[in-house]
């Protein structure tokens, strides 16, 4: 956590809140929040404005004007991104970087949002905060050269076949889960909840052996995958009880209550009692009524 549709609703927010504005500073408090990147980039690249935000798999990308890098921001387990009037008190010591933005400047007001909203014309908004608050520290800023987050392709980038994650796992003695999971090589933005959610709906185990899979079996989970992290993003993501993703106002998400399988000791679509084990180092919940092991295709 946060997964594809919670990064989606935070960088959402980001953006229609934050494009437009100038970045007047971004001090980082804590030095494991720049731990893989150059902490004097992150710091250089205040002076300029955001033009936009976007998410990439589990990644909040921030554009600026007049340069290639943006600023990559990544939650991990317990990150969070608030926003608040300048000058507001921390809520506690887990804040370890903050976004300084001034008043929204007026060249960019008929910018879309992705929201289909439009920004209003001159100085419209006082200064805000954007506070990055990671109580385990897992989270992170970085410096990215071109805007383009490490790892692997974003889940909804249209290279992003049911073909190419076939020919990915081909060569993988892993089980599935595991593979869906795979940030670096597979495909980016799928989580846990996501994984466990896609494989029930495709009727797929996630124990089977991911390089047995068929082509059309990798369409089914790809196409699932997608179809749940959009309505979860409308429904401002999941929040579960041991874990913290909240909005940027603080708001939980309301999708949990749709899960069928993750989290739930029985399945939602046929009653069954669900079955759970650690799969590749990552727990995994699964019906076997619904999803049976010997299904391939």
């Amino acid at each position: 956590m946060p997964e594809a549709a919670e990064v989606a609703v935070a960088a959402t927010q980001l953006h229609d809140v934050a494009a437009g504005r100038l970045l007047v500073a971004v001090p980082v408090t804590h030095e494991r929040s720049v731990r893989h990147t150059d902490p004097v980039a992150v710091a250089g690249l205040a002076g300029r404005v955001v033009t936009g935000v976007r998410s990439h798999g589990k990644w909040t990308v921030v554009a600026l004007d007049g340069t290639d890098v943006a600023l990559g921001i990544h939650l991990r387990m317990s990150g969070q991104l608030l926003v608040a009037e300048l000058g507001t008190p921390h809520p506690d010591r887990h804040v370890h970087a903050t976004l300084h933005l001034a008043p929204r400047i007026s060249f960019l007001r008929d910018t879309p949002c992705p929201s289909g909203t439009k920004f209003a014309g001159g100085v419209a908004a006082d200064p805000i905060e954007v506070w990055f608050r990671d109580p385990r520290t897992f989270g992170e800023l970085r410096a990215l050269p071109g805007g383009r987050p490490p790892g692997a392709d974003d889940l909804f980038d249209p290279a992003v076949t049911g073909e190419r994650l076939h020919a990915l796992a081909s060569r993988r003695r892993a089980a599935v889960k595991p593979v869906l999971l795979d940030q670096q090589r597979v495909v980016a933005g799928i989580g846990s909840y996501l994984a466990d959610e896609a494989l029930h709906r495709a009727g797929i185990s996630p124990v089977a052996p991911a390089g047995e899979l068929a082509s059309s079996a990798w369409t089914r989970i790809l196409e699932a995958a997608r179809t749940i992290a959009v309505e979860s993003r409308a429904a401002g993501g999941v929040t579960l009880a041991d874990e913290g993703w909240v909005d940027l106002w603080g708001r939980p998400g309301r999708y949990a209550a749709q899960l069928r399988v993750h989290s739930r000791p029985r399945c939602i679509t046929c009653g069954t009692e669900t079955r759970a084990a650690v799969v590749g180092g990552r727990r995994a919940r699964w019906c076997p009524s619904c999803q049976p092991a010997r299904r391939r295709r």
